[in-house]
């Protein structure tokens, strides 16, 4: 019997603990929060919206809560709100250096998606002046200056040594990219132009003798402006240091050298290339056409067996091979409209796997340099 009292006396005291305790409890926005951080892990984008303004309602010292709202209705599309509540954040007096960083940051993402990327940039900054070793702030700067083609300030960045380390090709790069910038603005009004131009080419031909951005433009400038020698330099340039972007050229190489009466040094030089680089299918397929035009039939039908084996998803070398396996003119015919229908340029970024049909010296995406290769 006595133990019987003392256990319901002990209920009755916790009852009345848990009620006295919950009169007292100060109400605090940390559970509709939490709340909302478990509503994100489930992607119900609703509920987190609803329970982040319970959050902000109950408690508006809640930073965090605010800047995962306005990133929601960033996402939502509703730019113009979300820029509002982040930077109605800024003006808090009572902010940490890692909140301040935490709100510039949302301010940048927001500014980008409103397609404002000097503003973007000026909260970058913001930034940097909070704390000037944040690296992702530095390089966030440097790849929106490379989108907008600033290369000039991505030569300051990379000379002032805000960006570590240092790449050697993307450095040439910056050089080459506003040196031809330059050479397009060209007119006979502003001919010193030309002289600036071929200083940038230099120096990024200093920085990386055999840059291929740099190698390319001068090239393709020579070609245009009829100075075969000089073109010829440079394409070959191209082909014995980059084989592997030998694409880029291969028409324009062949009809220089054809123009100059070089034409007969070009087979052995694609078949050096082709026997130490088989799967260079830009190569392969140039030399079996020159072995074509010599008439040299069983080579070229050789060298499309190799890229057969080699690439056996791709449908080209065999529609090549069995093209010249035929003399049938209506099949010839009947098979070069499907090459028509297959042969589809794309070019792959061999850093991030993007897929394009526009090549591009830098990547969109991952911004890497000179990583765009063909895809057969």
């Amino acid at each position: 019997m006595i133990v019987l009292i003392i256990i319901i006396v002990a209920l009755i005291a916790i009852i009345l603990y848990s009620f006295l305790y919950r009169q007292h409890e100060k109400v605090t926005g940390h559970r509709p929060y939490l709340e909302a951080l478990l509503a994100l892990l489930d992607n119900n984008e609703d509920v987190a919206m609803k329970k982040l303004k319970d959050t902000v309602s109950i408690d508006s010292s809640l930073v965090d809560a605010y800047i995962i709202l306005g990133d929601l209705y960033r996402k939502r599309g509703d730019i113009p709100r979300a820029i509002q509540i982040h930077q109605s954040l800024t003006v808090r007096p009572t902010l940490k250096k890692h909140e301040e960083k935490k709100i510039y940051y949302a301010l940048v993402e927001d500014s980008l998606h409103a397609n404002r990327p000097n503003k973007a940039v000026s909260f970058l900054k913001e930034i940097l002046k909070i704390d000037k070793k944040d690296k992702r702030a530095q390089a966030l700067i440097l790849k929106i200056h490379e989108d907008m083609e600033n290369y000039g300030d991505c030569i300051s960045m990379y000379e002032e040594g805000r960006i570590k380390p240092k790449q050697e090709k993307r450095h040439a790069f910056y050089y080459a990219a506003m040196a031809n910038k330059r050479l397009k603005n060209l007119s006979e009004e502003n001919v010193d132009l030309e002289k600036e131009a071929f200083n940038l080419f230099k120096k990024a031909l200093k920085i990386l003798p055999n840059s291929l951005t740099a190698l390319y433009y001068l090239g393709n400038y020579f070609e245009q402006k009829n100075d075969l020698r000089k073109t010829q330099e440079y394409y070959l340039k191209i082909i014995r240091q980059h084989p592997e972007h030998a694409f880029l050229i291969i028409p324009k190489f062949e009809k220089v050298y054809f123009e100059l009466g070089l034409f007969e040094e070009i087979l052995p030089l694609y078949e050096k290339i082709f026997q130490e680089r088989p799967k260079n299918f830009s190569v392969g397929f140039a030399l079996a056409n020159l072995y074509e035009k010599k008439n040299d039939m069983e080579s070229a039908k050789d060298v499309y067996r190799k890229l057969s084996e080699l690439y056996p998803k791709s449908i080209l070398p065999r529609l090549y091979e069995l093209q010249l396996m035929t003399e049938d003119k209506s099949v010839k015919r009947k098979i070069n409209e499907i090459e028509k229908n297959v042969r589809r340029q794309d070019y792959t970024c061999n850093n991030c796997g993007l897929e394009t049909q526009n090549f591009s010296f830098i990547c969109p995406r991952c911004h890497a340099i000179e990583s765009f290769l063909p895809s057969l």
